[in-house]
């Protein structure tokens, strides 16, 4: 049942897609808000399964399929809340496709291997819950980021074609940017202090060097770096974009780094 509520939100996610794909081209306001129907629709369907599946497994998060299906939610549900206050429908071309990506690996791979037994603690759900929103706040802002560079690459070569045209405001987008990277350094802070708790056996605070860790403290220091450099130095633009992508790119590297691939569905590690 559960599957089958994510396969539907799936197929949703992929109409949404395709219907700001087409917006890019021709922003009509019935697409628009056909688009956050679907989203909506969607959002609602896939999070009607994640609470069933996490409540079969006594709330305890299994295995990458699971993660990636997290993500995917908590990446669209990000953009229909942007979307939604600051009226950028176009920013759905490049978001739902990702998140239709995202979400394939979740319908395709199974269920996943138990927790082991160290790190089956009653505050685990809600740690991977906030990790997986610091990753999903950055993909964000690592696509509003993107979408600077195309707007800026195009103003500096004076060719103002589709993009331009449709895209919204360097402006906007920088100030977007930071809004999102403040909510993924926040969620990443806490990640990362909550983290040292469930990677090992012994009880407490334990920093024990693994590969996860250390990818999430260096990312960690980019974000850090990337709101100082804005709050004091006074950063915008180009440079802040590329950190930010940077810094997803690491956090990337870490959400990938949790979870077991030498099996078929992939457990928690």
């Amino acid at each position: 049942m559960n599957h089958a509520l994510v396969s539907l939100a799936c197929h949703a996610y992929v109409v949404a897609a395709l219907v700001y794909l087409v917006y890019l081209v021709r922003q009509w306001d019935a697409l628009a808000t056909a688009g956050r129907v679907l989203v909506g629709t969607g959002l609602v369907l896939h999070g009607v399964a994640l609470f069933g599946l996490f409540g079969a497994q006594g709330g305890r998060p299994v295995g990458v399929a699971q993660g990636f299906s997290t993500f995917a939610f908590l990446l669209l549900a990000i953009f229909l809340v942007v979307d939604v206050r600051y009226r950028r429908p176009v920013m759905g071309a490049f978001i739902t496709p990702l998140a239709v990506a995202v979400l394939l690996p979740g319908l395709l791979l199974d269920g996943g291997t138990p927790l082991p037994a160290h790190v089956q603690r009653p505050l685990l759900p809600v740690h991977i819950t906030i990790a997986l929103l610091g990753v999903a706040a950055s993909a964000v802002a690592a696509g509003v980021a993107g979408m600077y560079l195309l707007m800026e690459r195009q103003v500096k070569g004076k060719r103002f074609g589709l993009l331009f045209a449709r895209l919204p405001s360097l402006e906007f987008l920088d100030t977007l940017n930071r809004q999102l990277v403040v909510v993924g350094f926040i969620a990443l802070s806490v990640t990362l202090v909550t983290g040292a708790f469930f990677s090992s056996a012994a009880p407490g605070f334990v920093w024990s060097w693994q590969s996860k860790q250390i990818a999430t403290l260096v990312a960690w220091v980019v974000f850090a770096a990337l709101v100082s450099a804005r709050s004091f130095g006074g950063w915008r633009g180009r440079r802040v974009a590329l950190l930010t992508m940077t810094g997803f790119g690491l956090l990337l590297l870490c959400f990938l780094s949790s979870y077991d691939f030498t099996h078929v569905g992939g457990g928690w590690r």
